[in-house]
């Protein structure tokens, strides 16, 4: 894994969030982990970023910037597949899942259990 420019990093960060929205890449990574239609089998996050980078290759973004795309990414709480989405993307239904689990006193997914920052 990179080691991180942290100046670097924070300086970069509002854009790279800004493409990674343009491209939807959030809602993409929440089809993968937490799919609309509840037949599709949900991809498991390996505590790694996999089902992301395959995500970025797909959207055309230059493997040269996966560092610090991924530096960005793990600076905002979203340091594997699933974290993007439990901290760094605002809604989505692998969050929203979570929560309603909890909230009802079911036991929750173990394939995606957040860790907060």
């Amino acid at each position: 894994m990179q080691e991180c420019d942290q100046e670097l990093t924070a300086s970069i960060t509002p854009d790279v969030i800004q493409v990674l929205s343009g491209l939807s890449f959030f809602e993409k990574l929440d089809d993968a982990l937490s799919p609309e239609d509840r037949a599709i089998v949900p991809a498991r996050c390996h505590a790694t970023y996999e089902l992301s980078e395959a995500l970025l290759r797909r959207s055309d973004i230059d493997p040269s910037d996966f560092p610090d795309t991924f530096c960005v990414l793990r600076a905002q709480g979203g340091g594997c597949d699933c974290e993007i989405l439990y901290n760094v993307s605002e809604s989505n239904r692998l969050k929203q899942h979570y929560w309603m689990e909890r909230a009802q006193g079911r036991e929750v997914d173990a394939r995606h259990v957040p860790v907060v920052p």
